[in-house]
């Protein structure tokens, strides 16, 4: 009996001691994941299959080992761990344990493609961030909010959340917080196209460039080579990314040596770099090496490679177009706000409920409807002559709604013309709905045009239309913010870009007015 006490003594007295054992782990961990992540992938690692926590400690590890592993840059494929803790804290109504569990749920969620389970819970996330004091948190929430736009090509709202996260970076003063986001911001204006403004924010983060290393110091000298070789200093821009490339190899840093490559006349050192690029992770790298490679080979005459090569970048734009919800994502973000702005969120299960009421409605009246029409098809399709009436009439329908459309469109058009003339006139900017409304009816009218300018940044886009429709460069200039020379440079430079032809902006308007018409 004494010896059975003593037992029952010493398994109490270890249980209680593993139990403190990981409480003071799972602390220590807890002060240290923002900051030193992958140190805490190192504590936590061994006790992942720990059967002897406490619910509590469980949720806690399965919270600091996710975070940890994502603040460092690594991934983890399934689930069940993060989602376990989610759930914990849900029901313990731990909101700001519940905001982490979310966040790193929805990484995990997105990553498995399940887009409208990520978004909704990064969503959630950040609403429940909003009544917490935790900047360190807050700047690696909007970071991957910023990117799940920027991925989608939400530019507007990229650049909301990547500023938030500049914001909390700031307030935890971290340097390599601040030059990633900063880098984030540059970038984004790159892809945009407005050069200024990516020289403006890579220039703030000189300051902190010495602090940072890895990766986010490699992206801060690529944006720099960006830029300097948009102004032509080539063998600057071409000195940073070599200097890039031996911190942290980047597929954007490889790209843009590539166009100083080309700059440079180095056409094989460019086509090399574009043979490499064409198997990026990132697709809009890929589609450009691809396209890159298909106009070299078209020079060349290889036919043969440019057929390959050209249903190699179809696959890329399939794969693209299969995993793109942009449309999704963006309404996604805009209804949840919308929600949590007017406090009515009961209302989104009615009107969810009413569209699906509404949807099995119009079904069963469609495919009625459906049978109705086939029914009368097949008897007629007895009669020879009525038949022969029936399509006729429906030709006609057609190309009367076709005339319709027509006149429309040309309504339309000369309303927006009207409109844009009018701005000019008064020495406005042309007002982004008009230029919407103007690109819209003119890619409608000529998709041809379309295809022939989606290559172009926004602002070159503008500019084309306008010429289309025979704005003088006065009054282009005066809509798109520029000045007459720069409207003429533009179109001599474009003429090349579009045409592959040398001349005057002159020759620029004649080729961009008469291409696509019928």
């Amino acid at each position: 009996m004494k010896h059975l006490f003593s037992l029952l003594l010493t398994i109490i007295i270890v249980g209680c001691s593993n139990e403190q054992s990981h409480n003071e782990l799972l602390n220590r961990a807890e002060r240290m994941v923002f900051t030193r992540p992958d140190s805490v992938v190192r504590m936590l690692a061994p006790y992942y299959n720990d059967m002897t926590m406490t619910s509590d400690d469980r949720a806690l590890f399965g919270l600091l080992y996710t975070e940890a592993l994502h603040r460092s840059g690594l991934n983890t494929p399934s689930d069940s761990l993060i989602r376990t803790s989610r759930n914990y804290y849900e029901r313990r109504g731990d909101d700001e344990h519940l905001a982490r569990a979310l966040l790193h749920h929805a990484i995990i969620l997105y990553k498995q493609q399940q887009t409208h389970e990520a978004v909704l819970a990064m969503k959630r996330a950040e609403q429940l961030a909003g009544s917490m004091n935790q900047p360190a948190f807050a700047w690696y929430l909007f970071s991957v909010l910023g990117d799940v736009n920027d991925n989608v090509g939400n530019y507007g709202l990229t650049l909301q959340y990547y500023k938030k996260a500049l914001s909390a970076a700031r307030q935890c003063d971290n340097r390599q917080w601040m030059v990633q986001t900063l880098n984030n911001i540059a970038m984004t204006f790159d892809l945009l196209g407005q050069k200024d403004s990516l020289w403006h924010y890579t220039e703030q983060a000189q300051p902190y460039y010495d602090d940072t290393d890895g990766e986010v110091r490699a992206t801060f000298l690529v944006n720099r080579a960006s830029y300097l070789q948009s102004i032509g200093k080539h063998q600057e821009a071409k000195r940073c990314l070599t200097e890039s490339m031996l911190i942290s190899p980047t597929d954007r840093g490889e790209q843009l040596l590539a166009d100083i490559y080309v700059a440079e006349g180095d056409t094989a050192a460019a086509v090399q770099q574009w043979y490499r690029l064409a198997n990026s992770l990132s697709p809009d790298v890929a589609i450009q090496s691809y396209r890159q490679l298909i106009a070299y080979m078209s020079r060349r005459g290889d036919i043969a490679d440019v057929a390959e090569y050209s249903q190699r970048l179809n696959e890329v734009y399939h794969r693209l177009y299969e995993r793109n919800d942009a449309a999704g994502v963006i309404d996604m973000q805009t209804q949840y706000d919308e929600q949590l702005k007017e406090r009515r969120q009961y209302l989104t299960i009615i009107v969810l409920l009413s569209a699906i009421i509404l949807v099995i409605i119009l079904s069963a009246v469609i495919i009625r409807y459906s049978h109705h029409r086939i029914d009368m098809l097949n008897t007629r399709f007895i009669e020879s002559q009525q038949q022969y009436n029936l399509t006729r009439t429906e030709l006609t329908r057609m190309r009367r709604t076709k005339e319709r459309e027509q006149r429309e469109n040309s309504r339309q058009m000369k309303d927006v013309v009207a409109r844009l003339h009018a701005a000019a006139n008064k020495g406005k900017a042309a007002s982004s709905d008009d230029v919407n409304a103007l690109a819209q009816i003119s890619y409608a009218v000529r998709p041809r045009l379309q295809e022939l300018l989606s290559p172009l940044y926004a602002k070159e886009q503008l500019v084309c239309l306008l010429t289309v429709h025979s704005f003088l460069p006065t009054e282009i200039a005066t809509l798109t913010i520029s000045t007459p020379q720069s409207i003429t440079n533009t179109r001599v430079r474009l003429l090349k870009k579009l045409f592959n032809e040398t001349g005057g902006a002159k020759d620029f308007d004649t080729a961009i007015k008469s291409y696509g018409r019928d």
